[in-house]
């Protein structure tokens, strides 16, 4: 069978895009042909693109700020490009794109059924609209199948809730990736069935061999570190001092490097004047890393610290010494049932920090988290087995 994937692949994200490559691989591994159906974030597809989709003054300013936050000047853009290369070499995508349902009337799609998700395809209010992963004006008689789709909210605003009720009709079966879900969609006419992020379906061995990831190398033990809320700026003294104290070397990703924007003139002249050191300092900022080069530096890594939900899903996969953060903005932490659920299913230990002080801490106390392998690797099985069904519900005999 001919299957289309329509997730959140065309972004910079790292856990968006390798989610997206996970999906695929797993529809691939219970026999299916996959396509990625090309949808776009925006309509210019800059949320990809970036620099190489519009050159304009704010994107030449936000180069340049890459280059003068930490002194790794085009790192903006090697992101975006190997991100872009990530997305057109690894992922099957197809031949057409589109913004809009709409704009793919009269175009033969070529699959015959649709699976929505994983990730964050059903949040609205911050970012995104869910409209067209609820397939609102997709063809009629499409078959679907959601799969670990998430709404990555509490409660689902007033002004949605019937494109929700409607949207739920469209699918054969619906898999959320959180267990507060299956609440949600009830409470909204659906009935939906708690599944593994599709990145857990993918074996270890599976993700180094067919990504081209080396063995770790020699050298000092490595910390590292992902931030998509937590600010990387205010991180840097304590990751740097820890680092001295503990004689490792960390690699920090997700840097909010646009702070320097915000700076007066004698602070910005400050901060250039401290480059020098900092390019001796044993924290690395990743600022061009790719998604291929963001799991190399995972699975070469001792220990993860991070806010990142699909950080805890690699560090699982790589059996990594973890410490998630547990988020201060209200926005983040209505996110946060997730990582809790798969923590307190999966892994026993500190796997939870209030805070980078208190991470840092236990792991420099020698604090260690453990996988339960027997019970993820049921729930792998299940989450298989679970979408192997969906699917035949959805086409019929």
């Amino acid at each position: 069978m001919r299957v289309g994937l329509l997730t959140l692949h065309s972004q910079l994200n790292y856990g968006g895009v390798l989610q997206a490559w996970a999906g695929q691989c797993a529809l691939e591994g219970l026999g299916h042909e996959v396509c990625v159906l090309d949808r776009w974030l925006d309509p210019r597809n800059l949320t990809l693109l970036g620099p190489f989709g519009a050159l304009s003054r704010a994107t030449v300013r936000s180069a340049l700020c890459e280059g003068l936050a930490y002194g790794q000047a085009g790192a903006f853009a090697r992101r975006h490009w190997r991100t872009i290369r990530f997305v057109r070499g690894r992922l099957r995508l197809s031949p057409f794109h589109f913004y809009r349902w709409q704009e793919v009337a009269g175009r033969a799609l070529g699959v015959d059924c649709v699976v929505v998700g994983s990730d964050q395809v059903w949040h609205c209010g911050d970012w995104g609209d869910p409209a067209p992963y609820l397939l609102e004006g997709a063809p009629q008689g499409l078959p679907a199948v959601a799969y670990a789709a998430s709404f990555g909210m509490r409660e689902i605003p007033e002004a949605w809730r019937e494109a929700f009720r409607a949207g739920f009709r469209r699918f054969a079966a619906i898999g959320v990736r959180e267990a507060e879900g299956v609440g949600l969609a009830a409470r909204l006419g659906g009935t939906a069935t708690h599944v593994l992020d599709p990145t857990q379906l993918v074996p270890a061995e599976v993700w180094r061999e067919r990504l081209g990831l080396r063995p770790k190398r020699g050298g000092r033990p490595r910390l590292f570190c992902y931030f998509l809320s937590e600010s990387a700026t205010a991180a840097w003294p304590y990751l740097e001092a820890f680092a001295r104290r503990n004689d490792l070397a960390v690699d920090l990703f997700g840097a909010d490097t646009n702070f320097v924007l915000r700076l007066p003139p004698k602070a910005l002249l400050r901060h250039v004047a401290r480059l020098p050191k900092r390019a001796c300092s044993p924290v690395r900022v990743r600022l061009s890393a790719g998604p291929r080069e963001f799991l190399q530096a995972l699975a070469d890594a001792d220990a993860v610290v991070s806010d990142s939900f699909h950080a805890l899903m690699f560090a699982s996969l790589f059996g990594k010494n973890v410490r998630i953060l547990r988020p201060t903005a209200p926005s983040r932490l209505a996110m946060f049932a997730r990582i809790e659920e798969f923590a307190r299913h999966y892994v026993q230990g500190p796997a939870i920090a209030d805070g980078l002080p208190a991470a840092l801490a236990s792991l420099s106390a020698g604090e260690s988290v453990a996988y339960d392998g027997e019970a993820l690797e049921a729930a792998r099985r299940r989450s298989r087995e679970w979408l192997r069904e969906a699917l035949a519900k959805a086409t019929g005999p």
